[in-house]
């Protein structure tokens, strides 16, 4: 029988074959990973496209909201219920750049984010700025600090 370095061919194919085993259900458990990832992030993105979808719907479906986020654009003043609706309705906006943000470091998310426009946004809105100021503690880290940052930039 053929040898190589005292092992017999034999041996030799078995264990190529083993190891071959072994490759196989590591890259097996590597596609589960990333299916189990995928599944993941497409239940998250379809939670944000229904939040985003009734976000939208009630502000050009509502003309209540058209009226209070042109007011508060404008700088007129809010009654008390304008000013809680404006504020649910930034909470949610922030909430969406949030999962947005998370899912693109995740790497999950295709996305043409701009951290560096939304602090733009924030710094010329004063309603949107106290909502995210007011909710610091709530904010995902990662999220908060490159939002921080980026108006750090911005306000220079």
């Amino acid at each position: 029988m053929v040898t190589v370095k005292g092992m017999k061919m034999g041996e030799w194919i078995s264990h190529a074959t083993k190891l071959a085993a072994v490759g196989s259900v590591l890259f097996f458990a590597l596609e589960l990973h990333q299916n189990s990832l995928q599944l993941e992030a497409q239940s998250r993105y379809a939670q944000f496209e229904i939040q985003s979808y009734d976000t939208n719907r009630v502000v050009y479906a509502g003309e209540d909201l058209a009226t209070i986020l042109l007011k508060a654009r404008n700088d007129e003043p809010l009654s008390e219920f304008e000013s809680f609706v404006l504020q649910r309705y930034n909470g949610q906006l922030l909430r969406n750049w949030e999962f947005e943000f998370m899912e693109h470091e995740r790497g999950l998310l295709d996305s043409n984010l701009s951290v560096d426009r939304w602090a733009e946004n924030l710094s010329r809105n004063p309603h949107l700025l106290r909502v995210w100021n007011s909710r610091a503690p709530i904010w995902q880290p990662p999220f908060k600090r490159a939002l921080d940052d980026a108006i750090a930039r911005v306000s220079q």
